[in-house]
C-alpha cells in the first residue's frame, strides 16, 4: 500500500546541506517551509517562494515555446529556462501526457551532467532519474532524443522522489507533492488558460554539479498559480551534490 510520506523542515535542510536564509538567498527570494503558509499547511516536503506570487509574467504568444530557452552555465551544468503553453495546445498536451505516463525507460534521453558519477550500487535508478527542467509532458524538451549535447543542457540528476514521488523503500512511503504534482497543476490550468512557466536548478556553489533543487513557478493570464522550491532529495539517501555520489541513510 501506499503512503504519503511528510518530512521536516529541518530534516530537508539537513539533506542539502544548507540553511532557510541560504536558500533564500540562492533562490532570489524569501523562502518558506510549506507548512508555515496558510494556503499549504496541510501540504509537505517542499518550499514556497515570495509567499508563493510569481514573479514572471504572462506572455501573449500565439505558439507554444521557449521564451528563455535552454542553456549551460560554467560550460557544464545546466540553467533557468521559461516555457509558455498556449491554451489551444491544451488537447496536444494532454495526448502527449498520456504518452509520457506510459513510457517506462528514459535511458534513451541522453545523460545529464553528473549522471555517469552516480555509484552504481544495486537498484541505484530506482533512486535516480534523468529530470527534465520543462516536462516533456508539457511539451517541452521534444529534440534532445540523440542529441547529448541538447540532453546536458535540458535534463539534470535528479531523484525520482522530487521528480515523481517514486517511493524507493519497502514501506511504499512516497512525496505526494513532487515536481509531477505542480506539472499536474498547470496541465489542469490549461483547459482554461495560456501558462507560462519557469524553472530553474539551484545549485549550492559553482563545484557542485547536481542541484539541490528546482525552483518552479508559473502564471496564468489572470494569477500567479505558484512559486515553489522542491528540494532534490530522497529521505532514504545521503547525496553529495558536488561528487555526485550517494549513500544508503542506516
Amino acid at each position: 500500500m501506499k503512503k504519503s510520506f511528510s518530512m521536516s523542515e529541518q530534516k530537508i535542510l539537513d539533506l542539502i546541506h544548507i540553511s532557510t536564509d541560504q536558500l533564500s538567498k540562492l533562490v532570489g527570494g524569501k523562502v518558506q517551509y510549506c507548512t508555515n503558509i496558510a494556503e499549504c499547511q496541510n501540504e509537505s516536503n517542499y518550499f514556497v517562494v515570495n509567499n508563493n506570487f510569481a514573479t514572471i509574467h504572462i506572455m501573449n504568444k500565439d505558439n507554444s515555446g521557449y521564451i528563455v530557452p535552454h542553456s549551460l552555465e560554467l560550460a557544464k551544468r545546466p540553467k533557468c529556462a521559461i516555457f509558455y503553453i498556449n491554451k489551444n495546445d491544451y488537447k496536444d498536451i494532454k495526448n502527449q501526457k498520456a504518452i509520457v505516463d506510459k513510457k517506462k525507460n528514459r535511458s534513451s534521453l541522453g545523460n545529464p551532467a553528473g549522471w555517469d558519477k552516480i555509484n552504481r550500487i544495486k537498484d541505484y535508478d530506482r533512486y535516480f532519474h534523468r529530470g527534465h527542467i520543462i516536462a516533456y509532458s508539457l511539451g517541452g524538451d521534444k529534440e534532445i532524443h540523440g542529441h547529448p549535447y541538447k540532453a546536458l543542457k535540458s535534463l539534470f540528476t535528479q531523484t525520482a522522489w522530487s521528480n515523481m514521488g517514486k517511493a524507493t523503500n519497502e514501506n511504499r512511503f512516497e512525496n505526494k507533492f513532487s515536481q509531477w504534482y505542480f506539472e499536474e497543476k498547470i496541465v489542469d490550468e490549461l483547459e482554461q488558460s495560456s501558462v507560462c512557466i519557469a524553472c530553474r536548478p539551484i545549485y549550492r556553489n559553482k563545484a557542485d554539479k547536481i542541484p539541490i533543487g528546482i525552483h518552479m513557478q508559473s502564471v496564468t493570464e489572470k494569477e500567479s498559480l505558484f512559486n515553489v522550491f522542491i528540494p532534490n532529495i530522497d529521505p532514504n539517501i545521503k547525496i553529495n551534490y558536488k561528487n555526485c555520489t550517494f549513500k544508503l541513510n542506516k
